[in-house]
């Protein structure tokens, strides 16, 4: 069984509660998806640190994660990350499981909460409701997008000195970032130069999951459009997609129904890098569990919301499988090891029990020419 497309909310939904059927009644019939890689070869760093510093609910709070044995490049350079969540994600828990798979291999993670509140999973639902309010409404009004973008970039430029990084020891930066973090990481490089902000907060190459081209996007449906079409200060690719020449990988999902693939189609042509390029995975149900090509196939825990809930409003469930390990996190440890150009990658998805491979990915949009 597969789904394919670009499927509507209730497509989406009812496609992801039939599969899950499916596997409470015949998961011992079916095949298993492919397991977890061996990491051990490169968790260099096993033990680290996690600081934290700002105010969560001034848009200031960001987590550092220290690794006790940082991996040098050739040059004795550190390698870091700043990991930019998605639209009202803001607690760490929900990609957890990735920043600490990239901490220990030795990279340094920064991960600015730019919205207020939600700085880690509430205790209850009901002030799970209070929190993701407070992230949205702030102080009463609804923050600007650009307002956010700059709370990360103060948030991170203070947590790279507080480490000791940035003018104090040569560091390579990559961008990452999910959804609306994800344009905030592809015009990153456009507002440290608007604002004047040091050199050493350019990254060297950016990888971004999912990302919406601006929160203009007309296709974004229910209440999560609306929030969005609301915010002042739009952030625009259109815009600042000119001050993004470092190397670019979009990591997007063929069953997104908050950004389908086809409003990339134009918004990319506005990117300046000569080497970019747009992937896509596919729901793939063969076996159990499933995997599901989604908006939400890079966070690795939604556990805040019910899963339908998550379903209808986050267009996913956050889990950590073979779409993280092979297909994220594979993108996010290349571009940071220097090693497949972003725009060349070549994805394993592996097989399932059973032998049949797990759905490829493939390339929608690369460079000028497509």
């Amino acid at each position: 069984m597969h789904l394919t497309g670009t499927p509507g909310i209730l497509q989406s939904t009812a496609g992801y509660l039939l599969a899950r059927l499916k596997c409470r009644l015949f998961k011992g019939f079916l095949p298993a998806p492919p397991a977890a890689p061996d990491y051990g070869g490169v968790y260099r760093s096993p033990q680290y640190r996690m600081l934290t510093a700002g105010d969560c609910d001034q848009g200031s709070y960001i987590e550092t994660y220290v690794p006790d044995n940082p991996w040098l490049a050739d040059d004795g350079s550190v390698r870091a990350i700043v990991f930019l969540h998605g639209f009202a994600l803001g607690a760490s828990q929900i990609y957890r499981a990735h920043l600490l798979h990239l901490v220990r291999q030795g990279i340094y993670c920064f991960y600015p909460n730019y919205q207020t509140g939600f700085c880690s999973f509430p205790s209850t639902p009901w002030r799970t409701f209070g929190e993701l309010a407070r992230e949205v409404i702030g102080d009463g009004l609804i923050d600007s997008q650009l307002k956010w973008l700059r709370n990360a970039l103060a948030s991170v430029s203070g947590a790279y000195e507080r480490t000791g990084l940035g003018a104090q020891t040569q560091v390579q930066t990559t961008l990452y970032g999910h959804s609306l973090g994800g344009l905030f990481a592809l015009s990153w490089p456009y507002y440290v130069g608007q604002d004047g902000l040091p050199s050493w907060l350019l990254p060297r190459q950016v990888v971004a999951a999912d990302p919406i081209p601006s929160t203009a996007i007309s296709s974004v449906p229910g209440p999560l459009g609306k929030l969005l079409r609301r915010l002042t200060d739009d952030v625009d690719i259109r815009k600042t997609g000119r001050g993004l020449t470092v190397p670019v990988a979009i990591l997007h999902g063929a069953a997104d129904w908050v950004v389908p693939k086809a409003e990339w189609r134009e918004p990319f042509r506005c990117i300046a890098s000569e080497h970019k390029a747009m992937y896509l995975s596919f729901t793939d149900t063969h076996g159990c569990p499933g995997h599901f090509a989604n908006h939400e196939q890079a966070t690795n825990d939604t556990g805040f919301f019910p899963p339908l809930l998550a379903l209808l409003m986050l267009d996913g469930v956050g889990t950590l499988d073979d779409l993280d390990w092979r297909y994220v996190w594979y993108a996010l440890d290349q571009a940071v090891a220097g090693g497949a150009p972003l725009d060349r990658l070549d994805f394993d998805l592996g097989h399932w029990s059973d032998g049949r491979p797990v759905r490829p990915v493939r390339v929608y949009l690369r460079g000028s020419r497509w």
